[in-house]
């Protein structure tokens, strides 16, 4: 359970580490086109309304067209004025289209009853028409707010491009003093920009090692926590020895594999003796060379026989 939750603790740090040095870098490249395409994207909204708003004006305007010439059609015998009216209309028709059947039916409905000799329907009609009249002002205050609102979209998409703009001229100059050298310049400022984020980094690491240290000979808690440490220490000297194989020697320093080979070997060598020991005293004699060679016989293996050998050698006895 501590091993997996050491585990959990080296992920999550790692994750913090690397976020931290590269949240900045895709934060900072990505916010500009993102504020960008936002901002284009309300305005394309508008202009959908905006649009639906024009259709729906020409609509209305195609019913009301529509009904004037079937009004001005009822007369018999019009008069020269009335041809021309028909005549202008039509042109109004042409611009706004045809309504549909329903529409039709629904303004020939309000027109005869306009017409009509009774009272009562004529007030039907007014009502009818008054009806028409709340559309066509409903669509043009919305008309006029989604053209503000347009104005709004288009003024804050371009207070957002012009700071792109200036967002790129910054970051232009900030490449062009990178240029130089025959390109050692870019290398050098980013290895002084890249031993900064270290000292950052190792900063705020050494002050959680030297906390934890401290803690750690008081508080079994934070001991298992500094245990991350020394997880990620015998990260660094495994891959130490993986690179330089001789290193841990010349250092004066063995692996645990070599540590536990010679341990192993050591431990059958007293337990040998005191086995040889309690065998001659069970018999009434004193234990011999021979016994404890014998016990060592049967309890070594061939690599721990080869170590023995090894250190024969190494003593001048081989």
């Amino acid at each position: 359970m501590r091993n997996k939750f050491n585990t959990f603790i080296v992920v999550m740090m790692s994750s913090i580490i690397l976020l931290s040095t590269t949240s900045c870098t895709l934060f900072s490249s990505g916010t500009a086109s993102s504020k960008e395409e936002k901002g284009r994207t309300k305005i394309e909204l508008v202009d959908t309304k905006i649009a639906g708003n024009t259709a729906d004006k020409l609509n209305i305007i195609g019913e009301l067209a529509y009904g004037t010439d079937y009004a001005l059609g009822k007369l018999t015998n019009p008069p020269i004025e009335v041809s021309v009216a028909k005549d202008m209309n039509q042109r109004v028709e042409s611009i706004a289209g045809s309504p549909a059947v329903d529409k039709m039916k629904e303004m020939q409905d309000t027109i005869n009853k306009l017409t009509s000799a009774l009272a009562t329907e004529q007030r039907e009609g007014r009502v009818l028409l008054s009806i028409e009249d709340q559309k066509l002002t409903d669509l043009q205050t919305e008309s006029k707010q989604l053209i503000s609102e347009k104005d709004d979209q288009i003024h804050n998409y371009m207070n957002i491009a012009q700071a792109a703009a200036a967002k790129s001229d910054s970051l232009a100059t900030q490449l062009e003093s990178y240029t130089g050298w025959f390109g050692l310049k870019a290398v050098a400022k980013g290895l002084l920009q890249f031993a900064k984020s270290a000292m950052w980094i190792l900063g705020i690491g050494g002050v959680i090692f030297v906390v934890l240290r401290i803690a750690s000979m008081f508080n079994p808690i934070a001991a298992s926590i500094f245990s991350i440490f020394d997880t990620i220490g015998s990260w660094l000297i495994n891959s130490i020895a993986m690179i330089f194989p001789k290193a841990l020697s010349i250092a004066g320093n063995v692996t645990t594999t070599l540590f536990n080979s010679y341990k192993g070997v050591m431990t059958k060598f007293v337990d040998a003796v005191q086995m040889a020991k309690t065998r001659a005293s069970a018999a009434g004699k004193q234990p011999t060379l021979e016994d404890v060679l014998n016990e060592l016989e049967k309890s070594m293996d061939t690599n721990e026989k080869a170590i023995v050998d090894d250190i024969k050698k190494q003593l001048g006895w081989k």
